[in-house]
């Protein structure tokens, strides 16, 4: 039986192209990986239907959790969370404006974190005519969880609103943000 050698110029780059294409399969495994949960880039960006601009309310993009008592306190921290990206696509239908929103965000566990536990990250979705009158305001809870081997997950959260077509008005606006009131 004849065995098969490859050279020994052509055995270092075969076995390093190997190793290479191993780690890359492995790496979209790692739970700790920066990619995102959901690509929201797939929203329909360029339309010729009306769709109301969105907004994050400035203080409520983030919010932090303690322990009771030690709000402000960095080291009795339990959790932290952002919103990092939004995105919306919008269609008429039956004289409604259907509208898909879409919020990525992450939570970042804190020094008082338990290693492993699954938080609610309460986000408010409002869509409001300007200066008039709130068409729509609720809070979505988005479960997230926390695990000893990622400590700073993702959370991904895609929301279906349908309010009154504007007609020629179009001064709407998707406001989106943390909110822990109970519902308005």
């Amino acid at each position: 039986m004849r065995r098969f050698k490859l050279p020994l110029k052509l055995s270092l780059p075969v076995l390093t192209m190997l190793v290479l294409a191993g780690c890359n399969a492995v790496s979209s495994l790692n739970p700790i990986s920066r990619k995102p949960v959901v690509d929201l880039s797939e929203f329909a960006s360029a339309s010729s239907t009306y769709c109301p601009k969105i907004e994050l309310r400035q203080g409520t993009e983030s919010f932090g959790v303690y322990e009771r008592g030690f709000d402000g306190n960095r080291k009795k921290l339990v959790h932290q969370a952002r919103i990092e990206n939004t995105a919306r696509e919008c269609t008429i239908a039956n004289g409604q404006l259907q509208m898909r929103i879409g919020i990525n965000g992450r939570v970042l566990a804190g020094p008082s974190s338990a290693s492993s536990s699954t938080i609610s990250v309460p986000i408010r979705i409002a869509v409001v005519r300007f200066q008039d009158s709130v068409l729509y305001s609720q809070i979505h809870p988005v479960s997230v969880q926390i695990s000893e081997f990622d400590k700073t997950p993702e959370f991904v959260s895609v929301v279906n609103v349908t309010v009154p077509y504007p007609a020629d008005e179009r001064d709407f606006i998707i406001y989106v943000g943390f909110d822990r009131k109970d519902d308005a």
